[in-house]
């Protein structure tokens, strides 16, 4: 009997011991797209027997993993709080996931500036920790104002916000940081750590395929024009095909997009720069994924990540934005973008020190556009922290 194509569902579950099948369910379905599977990968070793006449002889496999793609759409939860459903594959790709349940609120002290605010004495005293949050004036001087901060002095308490306010804070103002889930990067390494691989359950119309202790990597896209997406990769051990029925799912917790736009898509922020036109932009996190069969030992590891990106944006006159220079000097700064203004569907990508890399000139519509590689290179003392998502 044939099988449908079309007819095919991934399920994805944390593992609390790696290896070990953690039963996916109907809400671990994933809803995505240009879904693609590489069911039996690995090597083999060749025969090659002499004989008395011409022929193959036959191979032996010595190696058995699995390898998948697929995409989603990059939209959060719907409430500021609550892990998108995307979060379990963040945490399989090495992310670390942290929940601000509820705002945080205070009064900030004098020392503003259009492009700071200097939050309360009992703010946080660790660097960048609110880096990726939005902060909102919600009384005395600026108040209405909010911004995305790009970064955070543990020992000021200053925060810098990616795009310019009207109005500098001062101690009069009333600032509340937005509940959210942040994600960082970490450098876990091995099979000890739980919760940071996956099995996955791939059933093609009655034919399932399951993988276990995956891990994986991911590349974000916010191109204009488009629905943002997250380009998903992952590689696991090889566990069980065999017929099983079609399982239940339940994709309520999926929540729709909006497009990448003017209106949806703001704050961005290339190395001090806010006047961006932006075409192009999309990153990889770019973790080195290895299988690893040795006698005793089989595993999937994640052994390093240098993550890049390639935007692509109108050209400028020097005068208004030097990117030659900047390119040549191996110049870093802050990368900011927000993508959706509803609470509960808006996510920001933070990333405190960016590298322009092989600037060059494209052609789009007759427009001169300046293209350029983006390196996302750890700014603090402990890393980790070259890239952050968060979703409120």
């Amino acid at each position: 009997m044939a099988l449908a194509q079309r007819k095919r569902v991934i399920l994805v579950k944390l593992e609390a011991t790696y290896g070990t099948d953690s039963t996916p369910a109907a809400g671990d379905a994933v809803l995505c797209r240009n879904l693609d599977i590489n069911p039996l990968e690995g090597s083999q070793v060749e025969r090659d027997f002499i004989r008395p006449y011409f022929g193959a002889s036959g191979a032996v496999r010595v190696e058995n993993y699995v390898t998948m793609n697929f995409e989603t759409e990059l939209a959060c939860s719907g409430a500021a709080a609550t892990p998108p459903e995307w979060g379990a594959l963040l945490k399989a790709c090495n992310f670390s996931e942290t929940i601000t349940a509820a705002a945080i609120t205070g009064t900030a002290q004098a020392g503003g500036t259009t492009t700071t605010i200097k939050l309360a004495a009992g703010a946080s005293s660790i660097d960048d920790f609110y880096t990726g949050m939005t902060v909102s004036i919600t009384g005395g001087a600026g108040s209405g104002q909010a911004g995305e901060i790009i970064g955070y002095n543990g020992t000021t308490k200053v925060a810098t916000i990616a795009k310019a306010w009207a109005l500098a804070s001062d101690a009069t103002s009333q600032y509340s940081i937005g509940a959210n889930v942040l994600y960082t990067p970490n450098s876990n390494f091995g099979t000890g750590v739980a919760n940071t691989s996956a099995t996955i359950y791939f059933n093609v119309d009655g034919v399932r395929h399951v993988l276990l202790g995956a891990r994986g990597s991911f590349a974000p896209d916010l191109s204009a024009k488009q629905l943002p997406v997250i380009k998903w990769s992952f590689t696991g051990l090889l566990g069980t095909v065999s017929d099983a029925a079609l399982p239940s799912v339940d994709f309520t917790g999926w929540q729709v997009p909006v497009a990448v736009s003017t209106a949806n898509t703001t704050d961005l922020n290339l190395l001090g720069f806010n006047g961006a036109v932006l075409q192009t932009l999309n990153f990889d996190i770019a973790n080195q994924v290895v299988y690893r069969q040795l006698v005793g030992g089989e595993s999937v590891l994640i052994t390093d990540r240098k993550p890049t990106g390639n935007i692509s944006i109108e050209a400028t006159t020097v005068a208004t934005k030097d990117w030659w220079a900047l390119a040549k000097n191996a110049t870093t700064g802050p990368f900011c973008v927000k993508h959706g203004q509803a609470a509960g569907n808006i996510v920001a990508v933070v990333a405190p020190k960016v590298q322009l890399m092989q600037p060059k000139y494209s052609d789009s519509d007759g427009v001169a556009m300046f293209d350029a590689q983006l390196a996302f290179i750890p700014s603090g003392a402990s890393g980790n922290d070259e890239i952050r998502i968060c979703c409120k």
